[in-house]
């Protein structure tokens, strides 16, 4: 999203105002981005205009996940929905999805490429940080020569790769380590030790003083058991809900898919949904699918 600020603001001078907006919290963790300081959360905008030329939503699956910026969305004369999950619904009216892409961010780069706008230090940076999250800094399976080629591009542009990596991974609060290793301590298994999950309450979160940005990289620590092929973590919402990360350590297991059955998505091997479901009832709707998917891919190998 800033990234495409910087980048129209350079290219496009006849633009009179970008705003760019969330809805909800921008974890901490992206302090550091250039231009961070200018996002704007829905919750409390007051200076957004009832109207705009053209709406832009980036890394966002379906209209829902839009949030309070979903009316701001499709109010605008044109919407352009830029992705790359595989669920993607085109949603705009313009939709660049690009479900080989590793990141928006990568969808982003060639975007600019082909309108031949000048990287500079700050895109570069904003891009490749979109790019270093979504591959989990260079060892997921979409890590391609295209990807690599792309990162090198923006480091030749400016991107810092220690300075990045150090504030996105380096950089941890202590309610957040504290909750990852009580979390890690209460994860669970099934027989076979295939899939392993935890359970993350609002309990748990008020006892370490953590908010929910703080759950960052838990399910990828339980996917690295050696013997599980499904990690999973449920988190109990503000609402009383349950919402779902799960990583597959398998190709042949789509959790995508899975996470489809609950109006969920995101990739192959990496998902989430939000369930309807208490967090003492999520796990029980949740895991026998999980386990027959389990037991398919053991069947075929």
């Amino acid at each position: 999203m800033l990234a495409i600020k910087f980048a129209f603001t350079k290219a496009c001078p006849h633009i009179q105002r970008i705003d760019c907006v969330i809805s909800g919290k921008m974890p901490d963790t992206y302090r550091f981005l250039p231009g961070i300081q200018e996002v704007l959360r829905m919750e409390t905008a007051t200076t957004l205009l009832s109207q705009y030329d053209m709406a832009i939503s980036v890394d966002c699956g379906s209209a829902d996940r839009l949030g309070l910026a979903r009316p701001i969305f499709e109010g605008a004369k044109v919407s352009v929905n830029i992705d790359h999950h595989v669920s993607n619904d085109r949603f705009g009216t313009i939709n660049i999805v690009e479900p080989t892409a590793a990141a928006s961010a990568e969808v982003a780069f060639h975007i600019f490429k082909a309108m031949t706008i000048p990287l500079d230090a700050s895109i570069a940076t904003c891009l490749y940080t979109g790019i270093v999250t979504d591959t989990g800094g260079f060892k997921y399976s979409n890590t391609t020569v295209r990807v690599m080629e792309t990162a090198a591009s923006l480091i030749s542009a400016g991107a810092d790769p220690e300075y990045i990596f150090k504030q996105l991974y380096e950089e941890q609060p202590l309610c957040q380590v504290m909750l990852h290793a009580d979390a890690m301590l209460q994860t669970q298994f099934n027989a076979d030790k295939t899939i392993g999950w935890t359970v993350v309450s609002r309990e748990l979160l008020g006892r370490h003083g953590a908010l929910d940005e703080h759950l960052d990289g838990m399910v990828e620590t339980i996917r690295r058991v050696d013997t599980v092929l499904v990690a999973v973590v449920f988190k109990e919402t503000e609402q009383g809900q349950t919402k779902i990360s799960i990583r597959s350590d398998s190709h042949d297991i789509d959790v995508a898919a899975v996470m489809g059955l609950f109006g969920g998505g995101g990739h192959k091997m990496a998902a989430g949904c939000t369930m309807e479901f208490s967090i003492a009832e999520a796990p029980a709707k949740l895991l026998p699918i999980l386990e027959e998917r389990v037991r398919q891919k053991l069947l075929v190998t």
